[in-house]
């Protein structure tokens, strides 16, 4: 595994993020378009140092032979999205755009969330793979730290078609930085998400709750709420992963699940805030608030039935309401609750970035960065936020008001964390063979606090004497 230090998530893009969503809350209100994008036939400074020659020169650049156009290139793009869903329909307009203005082409597989499976296949087979679209944490887990994708920093110093302006302009260091390798992107985001706790304001105000604001409130409020209370679709692993993560995070700070995960001796896993999340987690799980059946069922029956009203809450991404608008029951009102605290713990928000790569064993790398910078365009990222109902990297593309409640989070919490703290795009392995069955275990309680604990210690200490 490669060797790279992630510059810290705290401190000063915490506060780049809360100017960078200020700006684009107030875009959103105000409906601001005076950044709108240049026409087409406007030339840059660039282009017309290129094409303009002075008296002086004009003689010897007469007889000179024009620069031969570049070849059409045959872009392979292994995406993330199934064709149909938001996401996908954004970025396909803007691969018909790129390909109409550019000549070349896009070969694009739809492949849905295992993409990285067709992405080693095809690379192992010495197929072309020229771009990759995926959450940040997998694919850095997968292809960045293991040393298999080339440095974008070249892409922050193109202008992007149709405007006045680089990609370095627009896209704020503070994201770039988090996913770097020594100094220089490797991923380039086209939204920015985050979790929380979901729910329908208008269902809570009926049943008399306030939001709760701490776990024990929280506990308190989905016991009242009644049956189905938190809908959870538990075949999902990494969906079941949020709440003891999310209660790590709360008791320890952030880092402090990813310490434990690379801990060799696995003792960091006995400490008091571990135990105290992990005693959380049980109480939520011997409520009775989860829904009946929570252990079995499957992806996206829970999220289905909790925008159709059976159910109160439900921890998820932010594109939750994108995923679900389709069959909310009317009047839904989408709210995020900042995840609880506790007593005694701390506060932060959680930063997750979904974006692209461009893998070492590309064969149009150029071509695949030309539509990176395309595709980061005001006008048709902003597909991303109307329609796909996420959040973009521009401060200039305004906030869904759908994930308002994300924003308002963003700029309220004291700094800011990693999905999954980090283990997962870190330590991939450790995720998925240590963590995630023993986490299932706990949240299906079909094992103790206790039993929980001493386990996934000592699974721990075997995992990293192994490697």
């Amino acid at each position: 595994m490669r060797k790279n230090k992630r510059k810290s998530v705290r401190g000063p893009l915490w506060r780049f993020l809360a100017v960078l969503l200020a700006a684009a809350l107030v875009a959103a209100a105000c409906g601001d378009d005076s950044s709108s994008t240049t026409p087409d036939t406007t030339t840059t400074a660039a282009d017309s140092s290129d094409t303009t020659t002075t008296a002086a020169d004009s003689s010897d650049t007469a007889t000179e032979a024009p620069a031969p156009a570049p070849e059409p290139a045959t872009i392979r793009y292994f995406s993330m999205w199934n064709e149909g869903e938001p996401q996908q329909q954004v970025l396909q307009a803007s691969i018909d755009a790129f390909e109409a203005e550019t000549g070349h082409e896009v070969d694009v597989l739809w492949g849905g969330r295992e993409i990285l499976t067709s992405v080693r296949a095809a690379l192992s087979a010495g197929d072309a793979v020229d771009l990759v679209d995926l959450d940040a944490e997998p694919l850095v887990g997968a292809l960045v730290n293991t040393g298999e994708t080339q440095s974008l920093a070249g892409i922050l110093d193109m202008t992007i078609p149709g405007e006045d302006v680089t990609v370095g302009d627009v896209i704020p260091s503070a994201f770039l930085d988090v996913y770097a390798i020594d100094g220089e992107p490797h991923l380039i985001p086209h939204s920015v998400v985050s979790s929380g706790i979901h729910y329908d304001g208008s269902r809570l105000a009926e049943l008399g709750i306030d939001p709760p604001s701490t776990w024990d409130e929280f506990i308190a409020a989905a016991v009242a709420a009644g049956d189905n209370a938190v809908q959870a679709d538990g075949l999902i692993d990494f969906y079941n992963a949020y709440w003891l993560y999310w209660l790590i995070v709360r008791h320890g700070g952030p880092g402090s699940f990813h310490a434990a995960a690379s801990d060799v001796t696995g003792e960091s896993w006995r400490s008091a805030p571990m135990r105290r999340a992990v005693a959380d987690l049980v109480k939520l799980v011997d409520s009775g608030a989860l829904a009946a059946g929570y252990d079995g069922s499957s992806y996206p029956l829970a999220q289905q039935q909790w925008a159709a009203g059976d159910g109160t809450f439900m921890v998820n991404g932010t594109w939750l309401a994108s995923e679900t608008s389709s069959y909310a029951s009317p009047g839904f009102e989408y709210r995020l609750l900042s995840f609880p605290t506790v007593d005694g713990g701390s506060e932060s928000a959680e930063l997750y970035q979904i974006g692209w790569v461009v893998p070492n064993a590309a064969q149009a790398p150029d071509a695949a960065q030309q539509f990176i910078a395309y595709a980061l365009g005001r006008d048709r990222l902003a597909g991303i936020a109307d329609i796909a109902k996420n959040i973009t990297p521009r401060s200039d593309i305004g906030v869904p008001p759908e994930i308002q409640d994300a924003a308002d989070i963003f700029a309220s919490e004291p700094e800011v964390h990693r999905i999954y703290d980090g283990v997962q795009g870190d330590f991939p392995e450790y995720w998925a063979t240590v963590f995630l069955p023993l986490d299932d275990q706990l949240f299906f309680g079909q094992i103790s606090g206790d039993e929980f604990i001493d386990q996934i210690a000592s699974a721990t200490a075997d995992f990293w004497a192994n490697q």
